[in-house]
């Protein structure tokens, strides 16, 4: 066994990039018809949660860097799923909203999320997945620790 092949073997974070990777895959093929690309699906459920949120605080809620979420939000503006207006308070910013056409994919995309959890755990207990979700809650924690140790996610 070669090293790159011993510290992939006991590396957490590449099985987390292996199943980021592979997850967006997966997601991609089932939203893809929708209009959609796997990358929007965070920022959809974000906005339509929230509407009116700011370019920084969507990215920051989302951790995502502020460059990538204002070309994310340029191709989904021209897509029709949002709009941006202008913050009465702070001329500077823009505040993000929904539209109709984003709104209308929330069931099914929501239907279409709950299947794709289901399909990933397949084979797995209750106890296994509540296991599973506990632990990746606590690399989560530890995760959002570092970020905020380093002053968060501005790559």
């Amino acid at each position: 066994m070669t090293i790159f092949q011993k510290e992939r073997h006991e590396s957490p974070g590449y099985r987390i990039a292996q199943l980021f990777r592979k997850n967006s895959c997966l997601l991609e093929r089932k939203v893809s018809g929708m209009g959609l690309c796997s990358g929007q699906i965070p920022y959809i459920m974000a906005i339509v949660e929230k509407g009116g949120q700011t370019q920084d605080e969507l990215a920051a809620h989302i951790h995502v860097n502020r460059a990538a979420t204002a070309r994310m939000l340029k191709n989904m503006e021209a897509a029709g799923f949002i709009t941006r207006t202008e913050n009465p308070e702070n001329r500077r910013q823009n505040l993000v909203w929904s539209t109709e056409k984003a709104e209308a994919l929330v069931d099914d995309l929501l239907d279409v999320l709950t299947k794709h959890n289901e399909m990933i755990l397949s084979g797995f207990s209750r106890e296994e997945k509540l296991q599973f979700l506990s632990l990746l809650d606590r690399v989560i924690v530890n995760m959002d620790t570092l970020l905020k140790n380093d002053g968060g996610c501005h790559a």
